[in-house]
This record gives structure tokens, C-alpha cells and sequence, in this order.
């Protein structure tokens, strides 16, 4: 499906991976045979000299250094970790360090999104595993433990280590029997709402970035300008993309369907996902939505972020990658660098206890039978020292800055928001159990949002919840096995 193609592409280049997903505008070209892919002809972007410097001094100061028998691992994905797909793509501190203190090399072998998981089950059935696939999607876990397609990580990776241990609570929700089945580098949030300034001004509405930093950012002040916006004569749309259900429910601070003390739990009784929900449901019955339904289940223009620098589109939820990007990606938000782009956190109630903020993880998993798991492991390992040294840090800021067009003021909001993300996350764990249970709550969640007709959430959970009852019971009885 379009719509959920985007979201490991993009978030992947979240943070310290600058540059790294290949995933412009949704393009899902790529064959699914198992062939490597590298994009050969266009050169490999490098760090500025200066910047070099940081990574050399940061490799001078690794203490965890591996004995490599290869320093090459293979990367099995339907986008591409090496910055060469796009010639104004910067590559990320994590890649320049794997390089430099290993001479590592990540080859690419290339899948679609639709076909993925029955590639890579093709792929380690024949002997011929790749090294490792990204968990950033939260779609792996704890599936591809269960259907045994990837290796447990403990005797590679010591999580309580010095180097791990900050995210050692992250990595012990993605245990199975025992085991560590995901390497969590960090927390990321999931989505933003993306606005133009320029536009917001146009018709006369506070900034949401000031409404924010005032404590007044929340569902009613949201939801007071998107109904105020909206003309359906004129061709303009509060909201447009295919996240925004999921933000909303989310930023109720319950997951549908989430994990506890190691086990899958049902929310949907949830007064606080109710409570979201029926807010969404008065919402959409003044068809605050752009209408894909009309036009052949696309977004507008059928390219994220169309109609934003327009002023067809007053709001686009989305994650941080689609502006994490070169500018040829940015542009139908706006021009970043003239300041005209501008983002805020999802939503929360106004009477909410804390900033709920929907987030995912940043990490990766070693596949079953993997040729090559040491040298996942040293890339594993450099993911983990370019996010806690602050000196490479500030190279991901200053790449946002000079060459895509941040300005400080995304820069400091960026910041806030995973700030918030760190304090309370919330976790979706719906795609990573199986695709019964993700298509099921897909339709749940959407259910009191669909543009062409939107239902109660009392008859949602009605006509719902004991199907979703089944198919939970069904997955904790694999995991239990």
C-alpha cells in the first residue's frame, strides 16, 4: 500500500542517519530478486573536512572495536542506507564512521515494500541471507522472531553496557523468550504536523509554533483552524496524507495495541483512545479531510506535501523525514530556508497529563543465519556512538541548516520534540505482530476519519473488538509457544 510505503524511507533519515533513505517522494521502483543494488554511477557524498575531523577524533576514542573477519555487511531493504540515490543527500555520521574506523562497506540488496517479507524468507530458505533489515517501520517485531527470519542480538551486542545503556528500556520491550530480537539505537517520534507559515498568516491564525511554546497548542485549537479552513468549493483542505488518524489516536497517550511486562494488550476499551476518537468522529463530519476517495485514493497531487505552499492544505502530518531531505524533496511544503516551513508536535487534549508523543524506534535486526553478524554489530555500534557524541551531533544540525535550509527555529522545535518523545512515548505495536492485526486496526483507527464515510467509535469498538480480541490471543499464544 502507498500510504505506509514512505514510513521507514523517511524516518530512517531521522536524527544522525542523515541522508541515508533513499525514499524521495514515494518512488517504489526496485525489483524484488535479491540482486544487489548500489546506484553505482552516482558518486558517494562525503563529509566537509571539518567534519571529517569529528568522525577520525570520534574513532580515535572507541573503546568497543571489533575484530572483523569482512568489513563488508549486506543490507537488505526496499530503500538504500548509502547516500547515492540522490545527489544533494548528505551521508550520515553513523555511515562516515562505519567507513572510517572499519573501511566498512553496506551493499544493497534491493526489495519492494509489498514484497519484503516473503522475499527475505525466499532468500534465507535458498542460504543466502543477508546481514541485517531495519526495524524502524515497528513491522519486524515480534513477528520475524516467531517466524524465525532473524537472530537473537545478545551475544553481539551487551546492553548494559556503557555504550547501550541509556537505551536499554527501549531494547527490553523487543525481547522474545528471553532474547533481544532489535538493536534500538534511539527513540524517534513518529509524525509532525508541517505548516507554512506564510499561509497561516494569510488566514489569520495564531502560529501553531507559538501556540506550542504558550501551552495552547491541543485538539481544540487544532481543530478550531482546520474547520475554519476548510472550503470545499475552493479546493482547500484542512488535512491531507495518510497519518493523521494514526497521530491523533496515538497522542491519547494508548496505543491500540500495545505491549506490557512482555505481553500484546488490547486497548480499545481505552477511555483515553475514546475519547480521542470521538473527537476525530466531530472532526471529520465537517469534512476537514482532502478527499482521496475522489481521486483515486491519492494525495493531492499524489506527492506528500502538495497544497501546503500552495494554501490549498493548511496542515500535513507526516514524520520528520519528509523535510529531513534535499530541498528537490522539501519544496512543496515550501522554501525552508527563506523560513517559511514550520512544524509543531501532534496534538494532545487540552487537559491532557503529559505531551503524549507518538513515537517509533530507530534500530535494526540481524537476520537469521546472517553471513556477516560481527560486522552488523560494528555498524550497530557506530549507529550508537554518532548519537551520543555531541560533537557529531551538531554535524546532523549544521547538515539541516546549511545544506537543506533549516532555520533555528525548526532546529530548536526538532529538538523539543524528541525531548518529549524521550519523556513519554507511545508505541504502536499493531504492524509488528501480523498482518491480520495491522490490517484490522488500520480500519479501526480509521474508521471515525474516513473521508467518504466516517463511523461512531461506539460502533467501531462494537463491530471491532472481539475480532481484534481473537487475533491478539492468536499472536500471545505464538509468542507463548
Amino acid at each position: 500500500m502507498r500510504k505506509l510505503k514512505m514510513t521507514a524511507a523517511g524516518l530512517f533519515a531521522l536524527a544522525l542517519a542523515l541522508g541515508m533513505a533513499a525514499c524521495g517522494a514515494g518512488n517504489d521502483s526496485g525489483d524484488s530478486t535479491g540482486n544487489a543494488n548500489s546506484a553505482e554511477s552516482m558518486p558517494e557524498k562525503k563529509l566537509e573536512e571539518s567534519q571529517q575531523d569529528i568522525v577520525n577524533r570520534l574513532a580515535d576514542e572507541m573503546t568497543d572495536v571489533r575484530e572483523l573477519a569482512s568489513n563488508e555487511i549486506d543490507w537488505f531493504s526496499f530503500y538504500d542506507i548509502n547516500p547515492t540515490a540522490s545527489a544533494d543527500k548528505e551521508i550520515g555520521v553513523d555511515l562516515a564512521l562505519f567507513q572510517t574506523k572499519y573501511n566498512g562497506k553496506i551493499n544493497y540488496i534491493q526489495t519492494t515494500w509489498d514484497t519484503k517479507f516473503d522475499d527475505l524468507a525466499k532468500l534465507i530458505m535458498a542460504g543466502n541471507s543477508p546481514d541485517f533489515i531495519g526495524a524502524d517501520d515497528m513491522d519486524v517485531f515480534p513477528k520475524g522472531a516467531i517466524k524465525s527470519m532473524i537472530e537473537p542480538i545478545d551475544d553481539y551486542i551487551d546492553f548494559d553496557s556503557p555504550l547501550w545503556a541509556d537505551m536499554k528500556s527501549a531494547n527490553d520491550q523487543f525481547v522474545y523468550k528471553g532474547d533481544h530480537y532489535v538493536a534500538v539505537s534511539r527513540v524517534d517520534p513518529s509524525y509532525i504536523w508541517i505548516y507554512n507559515k506564510n499561509v497561516i498568516e494569510d488566514n489569520g491564525f495564531d502560529d501553531p509554533a507559538e501556540l506550542y511554546w504558550n501551552g495552547e497548542w491541543n485538539w481544540d485549537t487544532f481543530s478550531e483552524m482546520c474547520v475554519e479552513f476548510t472550503d470545499a468549493e475552493n479546493d482547500k483542505w484542512a488535512m491531507d496524507g495518510w497519518y493523521y488518524e494514526n497521530a491523533l489516536t496515538e497522542s491519547s497517550g494508548k496505543p491500540l495495541v500495545g505491549m506490557e511486562n512482555g505481553g500484546i494488550v488490547n486497548n480499545i476499551g481505552s477511555p483515553e483512545i475514546a475519547k480521542a476518537q470521538n473527537m476525530m468522529y466531530n472532526l471529520q463530519k465537517n469534512e476537514v479531510v482532502y478527499p482521496k476517495h475522489l481521486h483515486d485514493w491519492k494525495v493531492r497531487g499524489d506527492v506528500f506535501g502538495t497544497g501546503i505552499a500552495s494554501g490549498e492544505t493548511l496542515f500535513y502530518p507526516i514524520g520528520l523525514w519528509a523535510i529531513e531531505d534535499a530541498p528537490s524533496v522539501t519544496a512543496p511544503y515550501g522554501d525552508l530556508s527563506k523560513g517559511e516551513v514550520m512544524f509543531v508536535p501532534v496534538p494532545c487534549a487540552k487537559d491532557t497529563d503529559a505531551m503524549y508523543v507518538p513515537s517509533r524506534i530507530h534500530g535494526f535486526c540481524i537476520v537469521k543465519n546472517a553471513k556477516n553478524p560481527e560486522g552488523v554489530a560494528a555498524w550497530l555500534d557506530c549507529t550508537r556512538y554518532a548519537e551520543t557524541d555531541a560533537a557529531a551531533h551538531q554535524i546532523t544540525l549544521d547538515q539541516y541548516k546549511n545544506d537543506y535550509g533549516w532555520t533555528d527555529e525548526m532546529l530548536e522545535m526538532r529538538d523539543e520534540i524528541y525531548a518529549r518523545a524521550a519523556e513519554h512515548p507511545v508505541f504502536e505495536f499493531a504492524q509488528g505482530v501480523s498482518t491480520d492485526l495491522s490490517s484490522l486496526t488500520d480500519g479501526i483507527i480509521k474508521g471515525t476519519m474516513h473521508p467518504a464515510e466516517a463511523n461512531t467509535w461506539t460502533s467501531i469498538v462494537a463491530e471491532n473488538e472481539k475480532a481484534l480480541d481473537y487475533l491478539i490471543k492468536e499472536a500471545q499464544e505464538q509468542t507463548q509457544g
